[in-house]
């Protein structure tokens, strides 16, 4: 989807754009190829590894995943045992997709996990490409210069040793799922920048927040720096950002009614993270 997205630019993007000539979808179509045969190179391997430590209890010994429907089921994964999937309904039901389409059978679940990753680099490579192109850099990283930065960047975020567990260890979908969501809802936003299609775009920018609520809670501060990203390089400060976007931001808070909905369930994820673990007062923690 996001190599779909980024293979074409928007007639508002300014003049001092990073392509030249008229094939100005070629190269970040080769681009993107490079970043998928580049992820996929790294992680072929690891298609048939084992099911191990959490997966078991939140993919082999989790009943909640065994069907599609109703997705009243799906959606409410266990919220008492400190397994991963507690509180998280979008990674429950994308591990639902896997069982439905080949039980317990490890391949799919990997091959999915990689697909997210590199959607999430495409996402990334997508973002740096237009933060370049936007008009506060005048122009610097014009000339095919900010898509081979911005290349340079996937490339390594793709490839980088650090995703390995994100990748290989099946329940840490819930990363690189999360990863995903994060750098969607920045693309979104900068792609609604000077386009004739804002408000669709801020509304896919608001989607994306909220699925990324529903994978982990690390994406709570998705809409504030989504905020100060729009002061740093686009409005030049916050009260400008407010007024332009005012209605996306309105969107996006409203996500975190969601996040603290499934985070007042979990109990504490079972004990494991949250406040008052091990006996910690709200207070130190």
């Amino acid at each position: 989807v996001p190599l779909a997205i980024d293979s074409t630019v928007d007639s508002t993007v300014p003049k001092a754009s990073i392509f030249t000539g008229s094939n100005h979808t070629a190269r970040p179509m080769l681009a993107c190829a490079l970043l998928i045969l580049a992820a996929f190179t790294a992680y072929h391997n690891s298609f048939f590894g084992p099911f191990i430590y959490d997966d078991v209890p939140a993919i082999k010994d989790n009943p909640t995943i065994r069907q599609l429907w109703p997705l009243s089921t799906v959606l409410s994964p266990p919220n008492d045992s400190g397994i991963t999937v507690n509180g998280r309904p979008l990674l429950n039901f994308t591990l639902a997709l896997n069982y439905a389409l080949g039980g317990t059978e490890v391949v799919g679940y990997h091959i999915f996990n990689l697909i997210v990753h590199i959607a999430a680099g495409l996402f990334l490579f997508g973002l740096v490409r237009r933060t370049l192109e936007l008009p506060i850099f005048r122009g610097k990283w014009a000339g095919g210069h900010g898509l081979m930065l911005a290349f340079a960047i996937a490339m390594i975020w793709i490839v980088h040793p650090l995703q390995t567990e994100s990748v290989t260890y099946v329940i840490q979908r819930a990363e690189s799922l999360v990863g995903m969501l994060y750098l969607a809802t920045f693309y979104c936003f900068v792609r609604s920048i000077g386009s004739s299609r804002a408000a669709v775009w801020q509304l896919l920018a608001v989607l994306a927040c909220l699925c990324g609520m529903a994978s982990k809670e690390v994406m709570v501060s998705a809409p504030l720096l989504v905020f100060f990203y729009d002061r740093a390089y686009v409005s030049g400060s916050f009260r400008v950002a407010w007024e332009r976007h005012r209605l996306l931001y309105w969107g996006l808070s409203a996500t975190w009614l969601l996040l603290a909905y499934l985070v007042t369930n979990t109990g504490n994820r079972g004990g494991t993270a949250g406040f008052g673990v091990g006996g910690v007062s709200n207070w130190h923690y």
